[in-house]
């Protein structure tokens, strides 16, 4: 009994695209090659790994069962080529990194031009999600790096702050007008059209955390809206849908050209960390170890989310 990474890759990659056309095109190779490989595994194994149908192929119970080593086997082979490549002072492979919408979406896009230009053969890919999946990831262990505005409560979990993020009121221009328009006091924040993010976001966290110790219960606003991005609500204050409370970070641009503005809420200052997050108990690639350097070199330069140095 035995098989190959040859055949690990194929298997591996049709049971992740439920089929053979475009697992092909992933692992180079012809879809009667790839049937080969797949079909030269179960021989070896004495086993079928998929049923297949006339418009799917599924894994079988054993398939299942070894997906999930497949995986890990390729993991280890590839962290092994980097930990080589290391050890030669050759930093090459590739990392999957997990960050909640404001890192995620204005800060590391900037911060990766110089980290391709340190690395070129480091290929990062990013993924945005909320930072309750976020963490959740790290904790399972999906991904080894995670970026978000959440420090995450599990002890699984080591969290370093990479740096402080600043959440401010916003309208579009010309929303409030009077008294309004000025500094509010925070029980005057029930009289204002508000939009919010979903739950799991760190932002509105963050907010509902700031309202509480003004002992202001944060469904007692008026919300009208609840929207899954930073980019969304950004535009419904744009479009005079509400106000909204985002991080300064992110809107920076559009209160400098004079489309949002910057409402100050008294007594009300929020300040929330981003943190790298990765798993106590994993142990880091030589690619995942240098990126996480790295960010947090960089982090600990800035200080402040006004953006990474190379926005200079």
């Amino acid at each position: 009994m035995s098989f190959d990474l040859r055949q690990l890759r194929a298997f591996e990659a049709v049971a992740r695209y439920g089929g053979f056309s475009r697992a092909s095109e992933e692992v180079g190779l012809t879809q009667p090659t790839l049937s080969t490989h797949i079909r030269n595994l179960e021989t070896s194994l004495g086993v079928r790994l998929f049923d297949r149908g006339s418009r799917s192929v599924n894994l079988t119970p054993t398939g299942t069962l070894l997906v999930d080593y497949a995986r890990k086997i390729l993991a280890l082979y590839e962290e092994s080529l980097e930990a080589v490549e290391a050890f030669k002072g050759h930093i090459k492979g590739s990392i999957q990194v997990d960050a909640s919408t404001v890192p995620g979406e204005y800060l590391l896009p900037r911060w990766l031009v110089d980290f391709h230009h340190r690395y070129p053969e480091v290929e990062v890919t990013l993924t945005v999600n909320d930072s309750a999946t976020v963490l959740g990831r790290v904790e399972n262990g999906d991904i080894a790096v995670g970026v978000t505005g959440s420090r995450g409560t599990h002890p699984a979990l080591e969290s370093s702050l990479l740096c402080e993020d600043s959440i401010v009121l916003v309208t579009a221009a010309g929303f409030l007008h009077g008294d309004a328009a000025g500094i509010l006091d925070p029980v005057e924040l029930t009289d204002i059209p508000l939009i919010k993010r979903e739950a799991g976001s760190g932002t509105q966290l963050a907010l509902e955390n700031a309202l509480w110790q003004h002992r202001i219960d944060p469904e007692s606003l008026n919300w009208a809206a609840t929207l899954g991005s930073t980019r969304a609500v950004t535009e419904g204050v744009l479009a005079g849908l509400g106000g909204a409370f985002l991080s300064l970070s992110t809107v920076a641009r559009e209160i400098a050209d004079g489309t949002l503005v910057e409402i100050p809420v008294r007594e009300i200052d929020i300040k929330r960390g981003l943190y790298v997050v990765r798993h106590r108990q994993r142990t880091l690639s030589p690619v995942a170890s240098c990126f996480l350097d790295e960010l947090l070199r960089t982090g600990s330069d800035l200080g402040v989310c006004r953006g990474f140095p190379t926005d200079s």
